[in-house]
């Protein structure tokens, strides 16, 4: 193992604090937990999608992600419509309200990272973004060859 792991690791972790309930004014995503709010940035970036698919983008159960929908619809996030292509699917389509929180959330965030990196100078802000989608890549990567020895 290279011996910068566990740097790596912990720096991760004390992010993913930062980013959390902890670090923005003591909420995550408004009255979203960090597991509906990802929820629904899928749903939105889906044409159509099913709960199924759901639960296959986050890893979770089909069981898992329906609650997770139904939190969703219950704060009028999101609803469910039978397919236009195949009447036996459920698909999950977000509504104007959902697409709102959804703009807020980001738009919230984004004054946050930009103080928060203001100091920097582009070329640097570029590299972070860089770094950061190699491990998002490599952590999909990594959860979907988990996922697949799992189903074997």
């Amino acid at each position: 193992m290279n011996k910068n792991i566990p740097d790596i690791y912990n720096l991760i972790q004390e992010l993913a604090w930062h980013f959390g309930n902890h670090g923005f004014n003591g909420e995550c995503c408004k009255d979203l937990s960090l597991v509906e709010f990802m929820a629904l940035k899928k749903i939105q970036e889906s044409d159509t999608i099913t709960i199924q698919e759901i639960g296959n983008a986050l890893n979770f159960t089909k069981s898992g992600a329906s609650k997770i929908i139904n939190r969703l619809e219950d704060k009028g996030y999101v609803i469910r419509e039978i397919s236009s292509i195949d009447g036996r699917v459920c698909c999950v389509n977000v509504t104007t309200k959902g697409i709102e929180i959804i703009k807020n959330i980001i738009e919230e965030y984004s004054i946050y990272v930009d103080e928060m990196l203001k100091e920097f100078d582009s070329d640097t802000i570029e590299n972070i973004k860089s770094v950061l989608k190699i491990l998002t890549i490599a952590a999909q990567k990594k959860e979907m060859h988990k996922n697949f020895n799992y189903k074997q």
